[in-house]
Protein backbone atom coordinates (compact mmCIF):
# COMPACT_ATOMS: atom_id res chain seq x y z
CA UNK A 1 0.00 0.00 0.00
CA UNK A 2 1.31 3.43 -0.87
CA UNK A 3 2.21 5.58 2.08
CA UNK A 4 -0.03 8.59 2.55
CA UNK A 5 -0.57 11.08 5.37
CA UNK A 6 -3.13 8.86 7.07
CA UNK A 7 -0.79 5.85 6.98
CA UNK A 8 1.99 8.03 8.37
CA UNK A 9 -0.36 9.22 11.13
CA UNK A 10 -1.17 5.61 12.00
CA UNK A 11 2.56 4.77 12.01
CA UNK A 12 3.22 7.57 14.49
CA UNK A 13 0.28 6.49 16.69
CA UNK A 14 1.57 2.93 16.71
CA UNK A 15 5.18 3.97 17.38
CA UNK A 16 3.97 6.20 20.23
CA UNK A 17 2.22 3.22 21.82
CA UNK A 18 -1.36 4.36 21.28
CA UNK A 19 -2.15 1.18 19.31
CA UNK A 20 -0.63 -2.24 18.89
CA UNK A 21 -0.89 -4.40 15.75
CA UNK A 22 -4.55 -5.24 16.46
CA UNK A 23 -5.36 -1.58 17.06
CA UNK A 24 -3.59 -0.64 13.85
CA UNK A 25 -5.76 -3.14 11.96
CA UNK A 26 -8.81 -1.53 13.57
CA UNK A 27 -7.68 1.91 12.40
CA UNK A 28 -7.11 0.62 8.86
CA UNK A 29 -10.57 -0.99 8.88
CA UNK A 30 -12.13 2.30 9.97
CA UNK A 31 -10.32 4.19 7.22
CA UNK A 32 -11.39 1.62 4.61
CA UNK A 33 -15.03 1.73 5.69
CA UNK A 34 -15.20 5.51 5.78
CA UNK A 35 -13.47 6.05 2.45
CA UNK A 36 -15.86 3.56 0.87
CA UNK A 37 -19.09 4.46 2.69
CA UNK A 38 -18.64 8.23 2.96
CA UNK A 39 -16.70 8.77 -0.25
CA UNK A 40 -13.95 10.72 1.50
CA UNK A 41 -10.30 10.55 0.60
CA UNK A 42 -7.68 9.30 3.01
CA UNK A 43 -6.40 12.86 3.39
CA UNK A 44 -9.75 14.12 4.73
CA UNK A 45 -9.15 16.09 7.93
CA UNK A 46 -12.22 14.71 9.74
CA UNK A 47 -11.13 11.14 8.90
CA UNK A 48 -7.67 11.88 10.31
CA UNK A 49 -9.20 13.31 13.46
CA UNK A 50 -11.44 10.26 13.88
CA UNK A 51 -8.51 7.86 13.44
CA UNK A 52 -6.52 9.80 16.03
CA UNK A 53 -9.48 9.85 18.43
CA UNK A 54 -10.03 6.09 18.09
CA UNK A 55 -6.31 5.43 18.66
CA UNK A 56 -6.46 7.52 21.84
CA UNK A 57 -9.68 5.73 22.84
CA UNK A 58 -7.99 2.35 22.44
CA UNK A 59 -5.12 3.53 24.63
CA UNK A 60 -7.56 4.88 27.23
CA UNK A 61 -9.42 1.55 27.25
CA UNK A 62 -6.15 -0.35 27.69
CA UNK A 63 -5.10 2.01 30.51
CA UNK A 64 -8.52 1.85 32.22
CA UNK A 65 -9.13 5.57 31.65
CA UNK A 66 -12.59 7.05 31.23
CA UNK A 67 -13.57 10.12 29.26
CA UNK A 68 -16.27 12.64 29.90
CA UNK A 69 -19.32 12.05 27.73
CA UNK A 70 -20.07 14.50 24.95
CA UNK A 71 -22.48 17.31 25.62
CA UNK A 72 -25.88 15.73 24.92
CA UNK A 73 -26.73 18.66 22.62
CA UNK A 74 -23.88 17.67 20.28
CA UNK A 75 -25.11 14.08 20.04
CA UNK A 76 -28.69 15.32 19.61
CA UNK A 77 -27.56 17.50 16.68
CA UNK A 78 -26.37 14.37 14.88
CA UNK A 79 -29.44 12.35 15.91
CA UNK A 80 -31.76 15.03 14.55
CA UNK A 81 -29.81 15.51 11.32
CA UNK A 82 -30.70 14.17 7.89
CA UNK A 83 -27.56 11.97 7.97
CA UNK A 84 -28.31 10.23 11.28
CA UNK A 85 -29.60 6.92 9.89
CA UNK A 86 -26.62 6.63 7.56
CA UNK A 87 -24.19 7.71 10.30
CA UNK A 88 -25.61 5.11 12.67
CA UNK A 89 -25.38 2.37 10.01
CA UNK A 90 -21.75 3.24 9.29
CA UNK A 91 -20.97 3.47 13.01
CA UNK A 92 -22.30 -0.07 13.46
CA UNK A 93 -20.30 -1.27 10.46
CA UNK A 94 -17.16 0.22 12.03
CA UNK A 95 -17.77 -1.54 15.35
CA UNK A 96 -18.48 -4.83 13.57
CA UNK A 97 -15.13 -4.54 11.75
CA UNK A 98 -13.13 -3.67 14.87
CA UNK A 99 -11.61 -6.34 17.07
CA UNK A 100 -11.42 -3.91 19.97
CA UNK A 101 -14.41 -2.55 21.85
CA UNK A 102 -15.06 1.05 22.79
CA UNK A 103 -17.03 2.41 25.73
CA UNK A 104 -20.42 4.05 25.18
CA UNK A 105 -19.00 7.61 25.41
CA UNK A 106 -16.30 6.69 22.87
CA UNK A 107 -18.96 5.19 20.60
CA UNK A 108 -20.85 8.49 20.71
CA UNK A 109 -17.68 10.34 19.66
CA UNK A 110 -17.40 7.98 16.67
CA UNK A 111 -21.03 8.66 15.77
CA UNK A 112 -20.46 12.42 15.89
CA UNK A 113 -17.32 12.13 13.73
CA UNK A 114 -19.11 9.94 11.17
CA UNK A 115 -22.04 12.36 11.15
CA UNK A 116 -19.59 15.21 10.60
CA UNK A 117 -18.01 13.37 7.69
CA UNK A 118 -21.39 12.77 6.09
CA UNK A 119 -22.51 16.36 6.66
CA UNK A 120 -19.27 17.65 5.14
CA UNK A 121 -20.02 15.63 2.00
CA UNK A 122 -23.49 17.16 1.76
CA UNK A 123 -22.01 20.65 2.10
CA UNK A 124 -19.59 20.11 -0.80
Amino acid sequence: MATDELSERMDVLQQAGFVDEAGRRDLEAIADILTTECGVSRDNEILGTLVTHVAAALKRARDGEDINPLDPAIVDDVRSSAVYDEARRIQQEIFAAMRSELSEPEQEFVLVHVGGLLMSQVDE
